[in-house]
C-alpha cells in the first residue's frame, strides 16, 4: 500500500472514530432529554429519578452514599433531596446508629412515583429503540461495552488526568437549555 493511500486510510479511520464518539454523546444527550420530558409530565426534574431509583433499590443511604453511586458530586445530590423532600417523595433522619449521619428515605409517594419512572424509562427505551431488531440491540450493547471499557482503562490509567482538569460540569449535567421551563429547576441533574 503506497504511503499517500495508507495516510488517507488513518485519516478516514480517524474521522469516523471522531464522528462516532459525537454520536454516542449526542445519543446519550438526547435520551437523557427525551426522559427529562417525561419525568416533568410526572413533576420530577431531570436527574431526580436516579436519586429515587438508588433509594429504591437500597432505602435509607447518606446523601454521599448516593452521590458515589450515581458518579456526581454531593453539593448536586443535597440539591436534589431537598428538592425531592419538598415534593414529599423522600424524607431525611439521623441515624439511630450515628445522630451526625443523615439518611434518605423514600416515603410512600416516592414509591408509588417509583412506577411512573420506570413507566417513563420503558417508554424512552421503546421510542429510541424502534425499528431495532433484538440482535442489533445487543450488537450495540457488546460494541459500546467495548468503549466504555476503554474509555474506564484510559481514565484509570491517569493519562487523562489534565484533561479530568478542564471539565467544569457534571458529565450528567443537563443544562437549561435542554428543557423547557425554569432555567434552574430544569438543569437540575444528577
Amino acid at each position: 500500500m503506497s504511503g499517500k493511500k495508507k495516510n488517507k486510510t488513518k485519516k478516514a479511520k480517524k474521522s469516523a472514530q471522531a464522528e462516532a464518539l459525537s454520536l454516542i454523546n449526542q445519543v446519550a444527550r438526547n435520551a437523557r432529554t427525551a426522559l427529562s420530558r417525561q419525568l416533568l409530565d410526572l413533576g420530577l426534574y431531570g436527574g431526580q429519578d436516579g436519586v429515587m431509583l438508588a433509594l429504591d433499590g437500597n432505602d435509607g443511604q447518606t446523601p454521599g452514599a448516593i452521590a458515589a453511586s450515581l458518579g456526581v458530586k454531593a453539593p448536586t445530590i443535597t440539591k436534589t433531596i431537598g428538592r425531592l423532600a419538598a415534593q414529599g417523595f423522600v424524607r431525611r433522619e439521623g441515624s439511630k446508629d450515628d445522630g451526625r449521619m443523615m439518611l434518605v428515605f423514600l416515603t410512600d409517594a416516592g414509591r408509588d412515583q417509583i412506577k411512573s419512572v420506570r413507566k417513563s424509562q420503558r417508554r424512552t427505551e421503546k421510542a429510541a429503540f424502534a425499528g431495532l431488531k433484538e440482535k442489533d440491540v445487543a450488537h450495540l450493547l457488546d460494541l459500546l461495552s467495548r468503549v466504555d471499557a476503554s474509555i474506564a482503562a484510559e481514565l484509570s490509567s491517569g493519562s487523562v488526568v489534565v484533561a479530568d482538569r478542564l471539565l467544569e460540569t457534571d458529565p450528567l449535567e443537563i443544562h437549561g437549555s435542554d428543557l423547557p421551563g425554569d432555567d434552574e429547576q430544569a438543569a437540575e441533574t444528577v
